[in-house]
């Protein structure tokens, strides 16, 4: 009997690149998230996520079974390219903001050449990730509620906007530090940025909602107590039972009683002072037509914003001059202008389209589109990457169906 060792290295090598590819994107992915500890990285990091794709994808054509091995990938690319050069020109208008597009694309180009099925163990593998990251950072917080002396420091990001107190596993945003709960924000700048995360992760891993990982990003989500968060979930809810081809209408009537009796129980627990109602119930609120939790941009943008609807600029939009406090698709608009909005809207129908699975691709566009009107930020990779899998989730794939427990 002889032993052909070419085998056991074909299956390193194969393995090797696994973990160079979900290297890389666990690094896109925090980065681009923007948690406190890569701070200092975050200019540069789809120059190391870059490195780590090209080993990967190099290693990988001496593999006789390549997993970079999609043909589809050259269309959302280019759209990508052409999207990405348009940003870089309107915005950033230097030779280093148009060399930043060429790294970030090739990410993007990674992603796309990946087979198809692997995207599944690549959701998984961010969904634990996160986890992971989440669970100490929750344990410290509630100690934290308790009233435990746990080390910090002063944090500041950007200008004047953003100041913490740095728990090291949490943040705490100044503004909140009267507040009788905080909300949580893990080590991320703002609450609605490790919420919406949760949800797109939990859109991606649809089937596996009783598992540990997303049993603690659901949690997470909630004690966030950010409201676009919130929408997604209910609209994800939903979405996933229809992508699974299940009948909503008695989820829906048994959820919607369930939110009723949330709203209606916040305005008489503690006389209404709890954070359901003044964080979530409140700005659901219509004063003249408009939703008290619709703050995503002043009234001084939004009076900019009407001047710029009426001007030449409309096309390809204007230099804003305040860089904080607005977002949201008006700022993408006014930043891009309606060329911008067409070439975004033509590359996510150009990523999302090969997918086999129709369901998955259009619950994955109603929730970028639900992102995009919320603060536009749909092209950060801890957004786009659990959305992108979503949409090519296929429920008759190997990892969905090695076992059958109901969920969700």
């Amino acid at each position: 009997m002889t032993i052909d060792l070419s085998k056991f290295y074909l299956i390193e090598k194969r393995s090797l690149v696994k973990f160079l590819f979900y290297a890389g994107m666990l690094l896109a992915f925090f980065a681009s998230l923007r948690p406190w500890f890569l701070w200092s990285i975050h200019s540069y990091y789809p120059v190391f996520v870059s490195f780590l794709l090209l080993l990967a994808m190099l290693i990988d054509r001496t593999t006789s079974r390549p997993i970079f091995s999609r043909t589809d990938f050259l269309i959302p690319f280019a759209a990508y390219l052409l999207l990405g050069y348009y940003q870089g020109i309107i915005a950033s208008k230097s030779i280093k903001g148009l060399i930043s597009v060429v790294f970030l694309a090739f990410i993007f180009f990674a992603l796309f050449r990946y087979e198809r099925k692997e995207l599944s163990s690549l959701s998984t593998i961010l969904a634990k990730s996160m986890a992971i990251l989440l669970i100490p950072s929750m344990f410290f917080f509630f100690l934290y509620l308790f009233g435990f002396p746990l080390p910090s420091s002063n944090l500041q990001y950007g200008d004047a906007f953003y100041l913490f107190s740095n728990y090291y596993f949490f943040l705490i945003d100044e503004r909140q530090l009267l507040a009788f709960i905080p909300r949580f924000q893990s080590v991320f700048p703002e609450p609605s940025h490790l919420g919406t995360v949760c949800a797109v992760l939990l859109l991606a891993q649809r089937g596996k909602w009783r598992r540990w990982w997303n049993i603690t990003l659901l949690t997470a989500l909630l004690i966030s107590f950010s409201l676009g968060a919130y929408v997604y979930l209910v609209a994800i809810v939903f979405l996933n039972m229809w992508t699974k081809g299940r009948r909503i209408l008695l989820n829906l009537i048994l959820i919607s009683a369930v939110i009723a009796s949330v709203i209606i129980g916040s305005f008489y627990y503690n006389d209404g002072d709890n954070l359901v109602n003044s964080l979530i119930v409140l700005r659901m609120e219509v004063d003249e037509g408009e939703l008290a939790g619709n703050n995503r941009t002043t009234a001084d943008f939004d009076a900019d914003f009407e001047n710029f609807m009426q001007s030449s600029d409309i096309l390809f939009g204007r230099e804003r001059q305040e860089m904080f406090g607005d977002s949201g698709y008006k700022v993408f608009i006014y930043d891009n202008g309606f060329v911008g909005l067409a070439l975004i809207i033509l590359f996510f129908f150009l990523a999302y389209n090969p997918s086999k699975n129709r369901r998955a691709k259009i619950s994955a566009w109603i929730v970028t589109l639900l992102i995009f009107g919320v603060d536009a930020f749909v092209l950060w990779f801890g957004r786009f990457i659990p959305l992108y899998c979503a949409a090519y989730n296929d429920l008759e794939n190997k990892e969905n169906n090695e076992d059958h427990e109901p969920t969700d």
